[in-house]
């Protein structure tokens, strides 16, 4: 049984974001919680004490942060994780929960207590997405090892579930528990009606579906802009050169988020494969509307009414469900305001106190 006060032990090597928000979840629900993760800032464009900042603010006091620093074959950070090792083995965790991204750096696990009794994994892409640089052999042979060997997987959506089960690596329970949100921080839409497309560009997102779909948008809705923010590889498409289309090929800094999102209308993901989307819940936390394409988890996003589903690689549909958002008077504000009042379950208290009644049925003992 887990002591009175839980003392949770999550690891993660990206997706830290994620874990964070977790962390302050599970603190909040009572547990004692340390996150340990990787010293860089990868995941935050490389911008120098971002993430180390991202952190200590979601969790806020609440949940201690432990990094390993250095580079993962750096044999001078042995004795650091040794150390870590010794340390939260005192500590004596009564639960580990993993993110699957660990299997980038095995040090975590070394200096988490590897090979554990049981812990959980939460597995947020059951496969590499399409047109994404592929893992090594050593880092599937690895990931496919920890998810078979966890006593709890955890997903976002039954999609994922069923796609983890048909590669067979759930060997034993799995829960599905929303991606957490902040809480809601609804702004005024613009006057003039605008798309946002964020995140990391890579070919799997299909914003050369969007960009085809825009012509037919402007024939509706002329006065529509679009705003593509974004780092990564962005193929040549005459709807570019278009002066209503502003190009942010770049890592966008935690500071400008919210400008980003209270400057649109509604928020599209054209993804032609998907296992969920943080973006799609950080439109939530802004109260955008959303349209999402039919693959993986993303219809989940918009059930409780906060968006349109269409086709995956179809212009003319997207492009037909963004005029209807973006013409009809107020019915973006509408769906976007049922987007902020869908965000109940998926707040982070809530999934801090799923994934801890998760934990007591799967790990105790």
């Amino acid at each position: 049984m887990a002591a009175e006060q839980p003392r949770v032990l999550l690891a993660c090597e990206w997706f830290v974001k994620y874990t964070a928000g977790l962390a302050r979840g599970l603190a909040d629900n009572g547990c004692d919680v340390v996150l340990l993760s990787r010293d860089h800032d990868l995941e935050f464009g490389g911008e120098p004490g971002a993430m180390r900042a991202f952190v200590a603010a979601m969790l806020d006091g609440r949940a201690r942060h432990i990094e390993i620093g250095g580079r993962v074959r750096d044999p001078s950070k042995l004795r650091e994780m040794l150390a870590l090792r010794r340390q939260l083995g005192r500590w004596n965790p009564d639960f580990v929960h993993i993110q699957d991204s660990l299997t980038h750096d095995l040090r975590l696990a070394v200096a988490g207590g590897y090979p554990w009794r049981r812990y959980a994994d939460t597995v947020h892409d059951p496969a590499p997405h399409p047109g994404d640089p592929q893992p090594s052999t050593r880092i599937r042979v690895v990931r496919k090892h920890l998810r078979r060997h966890a006593d709890l997987i955890f997903t976002h959506s039954q999609v994922l579930v069923d796609e983890l089960r048909a590669l067979g690596d759930i060997r034993h329970a799995a829960e599905i528990v929303p991606h957490g949100i902040a809480l809601p921080e609804p702004a005024p839409l613009p006057e003039r009606p605008s798309l946002l497309f964020f995140g990391r560009i890579s070919h799997y997102k299909g914003l050369d579906t969007l960009l085809d779909a825009m012509p037919a948008v402007w024939e509706r809705v002329p006065e529509t802009t679009l705003v593509v923010a974004g780092s990564g590889e962005v193929e040549p498409h005459p709807v570019l050169d278009d002066p209503r289309v502003t190009l942010r090929n770049e890592h966008v800094t935690e500071e400008a988020v919210p400008g980003l999102f209270e400057a649109a209308t509604c928020v599209v993901l054209p993804y032609r494969q998907a296992s969920q989307s943080g973006i799609g819940s950080e439109a939530k936390q802004y109260g955008r509307a959303m349209i999402v394409t039919d693959v993986g988890g993303l219809p989940d996003l918009v059930a409780d009414g906060g968006g349109r589903v269409v086709p995956a690689e179809d212009p003319p549909a997207l492009a037909a469900a963004i005029a209807e958002l973006v013409s009809a008077p107020g019915l973006a504000a509408e769906v976007g305001a049922e987007a902020a009042a869908s965000i109940g379950e998926a707040s982070w208290d809530n999934v801090g106190a799923m994934t801890l009644a998760a934990y007591e049925r799967y790990l105790s003992g």
